[in-house]
């Protein structure tokens, strides 16, 4: 069926919204100290802000995504970003801990309905392999987010006040918002109510779980997300408490990482179209697998060092750029009926993969270079096993 052609600058808007969401998340992190100081509360019982956040983000997803099959993309995502904008004012005028943590839920919710429902209005709009592009290109700008929140967050924290970081979330989501409203038309017209809402819901939820497709694709994700939060949250204990590198070199090595996904997004983007989204998610597993067993293997076998280390991460960076967008794009469409629900199920696993990865990595020693690579590695092992199990399933699903 053909598509309409998409409203124009639609796709810089969705990827304006994505990378707001990642520095609503982490921008003010910087902060803690301060807020902490304004709050007058202990600074360890900060991070459950960022905890908050996660739990509707992920949660919200869940709900935004069937809803938008239901009633339509349009009134989800511009409410959604109502939301936001509300819960970034509250968190700015927050006077207590206990209303940060209201206003952080509140902007976590709000943020959700852009990954539920941008990504399903991607696939409304685009075909798939224009999709795979499109969500390329989304890839590689988000890569660029986790660089700039903690630089902004800090030169906010040194010239500016803690309050400014949620001002500036809000009021470029506003500034999306108005533009959707003029700009974006409903891009899936909803058909005629299939039974009560929950039961319809239900069923989205269960036809997915069923799809071997989708749980390739939706494993898959999993565990690429797994590799990267499970790295980031052992990686300071290994490189700067047992290697000894320093804080600032630590930070642009670890750019690096995002340098290397938005090299194999960008990768993706042009070569999709020529080669097809399958050899994409092919070579980007194979990198991440290279990356991660080769990493688990210098260390283990050779020697623990920051050079292998960054530049097998490095390897691993370029295949989750490579595999990512073409899976996501697959795992989102494998029903059209239920683009909203594959988005929000989707979007989902992945912040259950980046929680389960940051988990195993509590669990085993701190500041062990091989036991953070061998954790590693086992995320690039499940993804592999998984994508090579179930290849074949996805066939169908990414030749539409």
């Amino acid at each position: 069926m053909s598509k309409s052609p998409p409203p124009r600058g639609l796709l810089l808007l969705l990827t304006v919204l994505f990378a707001n969401g990642i520095l609503a998340a982490t921008m003010y992190l910087p902060s803690l100290p301060a807020i902490s100081e304004g709050l007058q509360v202990p600074v360890d019982v900060l991070p459950l802000t960022l905890t908050v956040y996660f739990a509707t983000f992920a949660g919200g997803q869940l709900v935004y995504g069937p809803l938008s099959d239901r009633y339509g993309r349009r009134p989800l995502l511009l409410g959604g970003l109502v939301i936001m904008v509300l819960g970034s004012i509250a968190c700015a005028l927050a006077e207590s801990l206990t209303a940060l943590l209201w206003a952080r839920a509140m902007q976590g919710l709000g943020a959700a309905s852009a990954m539920a429902t941008g990504r399903a209005i991607v696939n409304d709009v685009y075909d798939r392999q224009q999709a795979a592009r499109a969500t390329s290109v989304i890839s590689a700008s988000l890569a660029l987010a986790p660089i700039l929140a903690p630089l902004l967050g800090g030169l906010i924290e040194h010239y500016l006040d803690w309050r400014i970081n949620f001002w500036i979330n809000g009021g470029i989501t506003l500034a999306v918002l108005l533009m959707l409203v003029q700009r974006l038309p409903e891009t899936h017209v909803p058909g005629p109510a299939d039974g009560p809402l929950l039961r319809s819901i239900l069923a989205a939820y269960r036809f997915l779980l069923s799809n071997r497709a989708f749980l390739t694709f939706g494993l898959l994700n999993l565990g690429i997300f797994a590799g990267l939060h499970g790295f980031s949250a052992g990686a300071p204990a290994v490189l700067i408490g047992t290697m000894e590198l320093s804080a600032v070199n630590y930070g642009v090595l670890i750019a690096l990482g995002s340098a290397g996904f938005f090299v194999g997004a960008l990768l993706s983007s042009w070569l999709g179209g020529r080669l097809g989204l399958l050899r994409m998610i092919d070579a980007g597993v194979i990198c991440t697998l290279v990356g991660g067993v080769g990493m688990a293997l210098y260390v283990g076998l050779v020697e623990p060092s920051v050079t292998a280390i960054i530049l097998l991460r490095l390897v691993w960076a370029v295949g989750m750029g490579l595999a990512m967008p073409n899976s996501v794009v697959g795992a989102v469409g494998v029903n059209p009926a239920t683009l909203g629900a594959g988005a929000a199920l989707s979007g989902f696993l992945q912040t259950a993969g980046g929680g389960l990865g940051s988990a195993v990595n509590a669990l085993v020693p701190a500041g062990d270079p091989l036991s953070l690579s061998i954790a590693f590695a086992g995320t690039a092992v499940f993804g592999a096993v998984v994508w090579v199990i179930s290849r074949q399933a996805t066939r169908a699903v990414l030749s539409r």
